[in-house]
């Protein structure tokens, strides 16, 4: 015997159930037929397993699902965050249900809706729009435990932030340090938190040397591919073409990519290139690329760790916000101005 303490999935492969039928015999054996729930405890008195203290005290649960609401499906971020969170629910019989709104308001507001009205315990949510006022009232009345992903909102819920300021103007800088100063960023618009921190990241590693900013290199306005493609095409067709960029968003980097092939763009003997977060696109062209990163996996498992916190504790439990730290990690796509 190792010590470890036994999980929830060893009771169900041990009893050969699903860990949603273990999860009701602890919670609901009235809901089990009698002689499952005599596998089921003999699997859990043969292991010796002890239930998290949590999943008992879960006053909330009906259904044993979460709803995972994002707005981009293709988003690598994405991807790992709900995979995270998912192994990290799953341990307490839970499961995750994903819904992919393509960043539209309208979608958000009906997937939360929906959503909320009995079909899920709680939610983990990304929004396309801080500011859009049929979502913000629709987060504002929930009626499940919910944490959000990345945005910033004056209403008590969850959040799992990113700071990304640092990252940006660690990345700025050391652009600055090579000799740089038409330096671009493509980023998200001001309408969400992770475009206003990257520009204010961007804007105070300038500041901090005394120097201005160039003019017309800030293209911030959305995280999508497309909008990635037609701002560098633009700025590397200009009459003063940047001599280093950062492709503030993983789906911004791929536009960006696509205009580099296109024009022919030498990374970084032309153009130095710094992109976000750690994917198979990174490491592989022009990579490995010099990244500004995040522990994405731990995002994803403190949001699904705060919503269990708040499904089995005090109702009335203050908001909480964890912020999670960038750094810049070297690569081979910049070099310095000769």
């Amino acid at each position: 015997m190792s010590g470890k303490p036994s999980t929830i999935r060893e009771v169900a492969r041990a009893a050969n159930v699903s860990v949603g039928t273990v999860s009701r015999s602890l919670n609901a054996p009235d809901t089990v037929r009698p002689a499952t729930l005599e596998k089921v405890r003999a699997a859990i008195q043969a292991l010796g397993f002890q239930p998290d203290v949590r999943a008992q005290n879960m006053r909330r649960r009906r259904t044993l699902t979460i709803g995972f609401i994002i707005d981009d499906i293709t988003n690598p971020f994405h991807a790992l965050t709900f995979r995270a969170a998912e192994a990290e629910l799953r341990e307490q019989g839970f499961f995750l249900h994903l819904v992919s709104t393509d960043g539209k308001a309208s979608r958000e507001a009906e997937a939360i809706d929906m959503l909320q009205h009995g079909r899920v315990d709680g939610l983990i949510m990304t929004i396309n729009s801080e500011q859009d006022p049929r979502c913000l009232r629709h987060v504002a009345e929930l009626r499940v435990p919910s944490v959000l992903l990345d945005r910033d909102l004056d209403l008590a819920v969850d959040a799992v932030l990113t700071d990304h300021a640092t990252g940006i103007e660690q990345a700025t800088s050391y652009l600055l340090d090579l000799g740089h100063r038409r330096i671009a960023i493509i980023t998200a618009g001001m309408e969400i938190r992770p475009g206003r921190e990257r520009l204010r990241g961007y804007l105070d590693a300038f500041a901090k040397r005394g120097l201005e900013p160039p003019r017309g290199l800030v293209r911030a306005q959305s995280l999508a591919a497309e909008f990635g493609f037609r701002e560098a095409s633009a700025l590397l067709q200009s009459d003063e073409p940047p001599t280093a960029l950062i492709a503030a968003g993983n789906r911004i980097l791929v536009g960006v990519l696509r205009a580099i092939q296109q024009q022919g763009v030498s990374i970084p003997g032309d153009l130095s290139l710094i992109a976000c977060d750690r994917s198979d696109l990174t490491r592989v062209y022009p990579g490995p690329i010099t990244l500004i990163e995040r522990d994405i996996e731990d995002i994803g498992r403190t949001a699904a760790q705060l919503l269990l916190e708040r499904l089995s504790g005090p109702a009335d439990r203050p908001a909480r916000r964890v912020t999670f730290q960038t750094r810049l990690t070297l690569g081979g796509s910049c070099a310095a101005i000769g």
